[in-house]
């Protein structure tokens, strides 16, 4: 019978070696790229101002290490802190990037969390890198938001109304379960197991119950846009009840806009709001602001600009600051597919009609007049009323361009009702741009918005792995939101940083 050697290694035997650590980043990775740039091209004395040991105390981990650990780990889908400190005990590629220095998962905590202004500055660093290899078109951006959960417990969500009547549940089931324990004290039925599940239960329920009168003292309610109360958060009362993909979550849209060239992200922020559509004025400025800091002043102004965005972003106000910011933008309403009838016919809309301004009327294309019937709230927005006579609109020859049901014409009860709202006024900046979409070069624009904005948000949420902010506190948040944009950056820049490293 063949005999073979054995080793210790089988038994699970370690091995004393001499590494050399700046010998386990392989040139043309990942990692090494993020160490030269870390090193060279980021400027990381941002930080300094936020240690105080210059004479006394410990000497604290370099924020150089720090950033190089926490992208090394995001890059690799681990979000937690406890995740990525065990990413530097254990991990070769983790320890090079930091010297093999000792980084407990507090100290990487505190960094996130402590540090969401110098992560813009470092955002903005490594957008001009991008800028220098050439990633950033400047021609075509596109906006659009990642909805994820924070750390925030669904369960106490709610008005204050909600939140007083959960308080007394809460209070409620405290004082029936110290009944149940004290009957079966009094019955000699407790073991050691049941006095451990009523403390460990008395305990849960006398921390809800504290945290939750504690906020009810010193809680404002919030006012939605139509004046209503809108629910707030016990555990992180910045985030929101936001409706996702998956339902309703409560957490923050991390909002991105982005180059179409190679999906560079030229702005980014986080925002605590079930409506994305009010941030624009913040997002256009700020990728304004980047955009002239890395490409130069005159870039941005040179050309008209397209931008790209979804019906979360459609209003006059909208439209005419993009107007004002120079962008021709390209934005469908939520009416956009309603616009066909059921014989998929396009029926006729508020610009189809004319209006008379002396007479306050409005006349159909058969000629048909619609008489003013008043005023009203509709969503918020003031609308006014016009109807035409339910005679005239029985014989219509046009009424299949008219009425969007297949109700028998000759049966309908009433005529046509003309809503007409500020956004599709004649010479309203809506209803232009209804008429910019009803074009093919509009249309083929519109659908380049996917290709330019949704392979960033792949990137981040599925293959790097951000399914939920870790975070509370929309600062906190808006920190790991950045942090994430700036490895998906970094991730564009490798294939040009190896072509000019090769060229060396």
């Amino acid at each position: 019978m063949a005999r073979y050697r054995q080793t210790e290694a089988e038994n699970g035997q370690g091995m004393f070696l001499m590494v050399s650590l700046k010998e386990q980043l392989l040139p043309e990775t990942f990692e090494y790229m993020l160490d030269e740039i870390i090193n060279t091209k980021i400027d990381t004395s941002i930080f300094d101002k936020k240690y105080k040991n210059d004479k006394t105390g410990a000497s604290a981990i370099p924020p150089k290490a720090l950033l190089k650990l926490i992208i090394y780990g995001y890059s690799k889908g681990h979000k937690s802190s406890r995740e990525i400190w065990e990413l530097s005990r254990n991990n070769i590629i983790a320890k090079a990037l930091t010297g093999d220095m000792n980084v407990h998962w507090t100290t990487i905590a505190d960094f996130i969390s402590s540090n969401s202004d110098e992560f813009k500055e470092i955002f903005v660093d490594v957008l001009a890198y991008c800028n220098d290899l050439g990633l950033i078109g400047v021609e075509t951006f596109a906006i659009d938001g990642l909805r994820l959960p924070s750390n925030a417990s669904m369960s106490l969500t709610g008005t204050k109304e909600q939140l007083e009547k959960r308080l007394g549940v809460y209070q409620r089931m405290a004082q029936k379960h110290l009944e149940r324990h004290q009957r079966k004290d009094s019955n000699g039925e407790l073991d050691k197991n049941t006095e451990k599940h009523f403390m460990e239960r008395q305990k849960k329920l006398s921390r809800q119950i504290d945290k939750t009168s504690k906020f009810l003292k010193t809680m404002k309610k919030k006012e939605g846009g139509r004046g209503q109360e809108i629910k707030s958060n016990v555990t992180d009362n910045e985030s929101a009840m936001i409706h996702s993909p998956s339902g309703y979550i409560q957490g923050y849209i991390g909002l991105a806009v982005s180059d179409r060239k190679e999906q560079i992200i030229v702005s980014a922020e986080a925002f605590g709001s079930a409506n994305e559509g009010v941030h624009l004025h913040e997002m256009l400025s700020q990728s304004e602001k980047n955009v002239k800091k890395t490409s130069g002043e005159e870039v941005w102004e040179k050309n008209k600009k397209t931008f790209l965005a979804d019906k979360n972003y459609f209003s006059e106000e909208n439209l005419k600051m993009c107007d004002e910011f120079g962008l021709d933008a390209v934005i469908p309403d939520s009416q956009d597919k309603r616009r066909f009838g059921d014989n998929k016919e396009k029926l006729y809309e508020v610009e189809d009609f004319k209006y008379n301004k002396n007479e306050d009327h409005y006349e159909c294309p058969w000629g048909k007049i619609l008489l003013y019937k008043g005023e009203d709230d509709l969503d918020g927005c003031e609308v006014k009323y016009y109807r035409a006579s339910v005679k005239d609109c029985r014989i219509c020859p046009l009424y299949s361009k008219c009425i969007r049901s297949k109700k028998d014409q000759c049966t309908i009860d009433k005529g046509k009702s003309l809503v007409v709202r500020k956004s599709n006024e004649h010479g309203s900046y809506c209803l232009r741009m209804r008429k910019k979409l009803e074009t093919e070069k509009y249309k083929e624009l519109y659908g380049q918005r996917i290709q330019v904005i949704e392979p960033v948000f792949a990137n981040i949420s599925y293959c790097k792995g951000l399914n939920r902010f870790t975070l509370r506190g929309k600062e906190k948040v808006n920190g790991q939101w950045q942090l994430y944009c700036i490895v998906h950056n970094l991730g564009k820049c490798l294939k040009g940083f190896n072509i000019i490293k090769n060229s060396a």
